[in-house]
């Protein structure tokens, strides 16, 4: 059981890709661009996260996660590590997503100033809070 959990807002930066596991598990992967105030540069800088949503049921979103759609999404953080093709180390910030929220569509899209507030739930391996106890649902401090 994993109690860490991240909400984040931003744009995507190029529109989402569909992939499939060798176990026929879909995957759709998007970069979104997060804005964040540094307090010692005074500044907003924007940094890049990948998302991955997992799920067979969420292939019908694709089309509304094209490039410059504003998305707010819930899940868990992790910490990619892999070699990229010179040989290097590489350690990437990825969120597997277990909530989706569209807020905007992207403006190249024929709905761009449609507003959905469906939440998509997503990582069918992870169980719903409705499997917890009430003993595990109460916080311990």
């Amino acid at each position: 059981m994993t109690f860490a959990s991240i909400t984040l807002s931003g744009t995507l930066n190029n529109k989402a890709e569909q992939r499939y596991t060798p176990n026929n598990v879909s995957v759709i992967s998007f970069y979104m661009n997060i804005d964040r105030y540094d307090g010692r540069s005074k500044e907003v800088k924007q940094h890049s996260v990948k998302v991955n949503l997992w799920g067979d049921n969420h292939a019908q979103y694709l089309d509304s996660l094209n490039s410059g759609a504003e998305v707010l999404v819930i899940g868990r953080p992790q910490i990619e590590q892999y070699t990229d093709r010179e040989g290097n180390n590489v350690r990437a910030f990825v969120v597997e997503a277990s909530k989706l929220n569209l807020l905007s569509a992207s403006s190249g899209s024929s709905s761009s100033n449609l507003v959905d507030t469906e939440v998509y739930n997503s990582s069918p391996s992870q169980s719903d809070s409705s499997d917890f106890s009430e003993e595990d649902m109460e916080i311990p401090f």
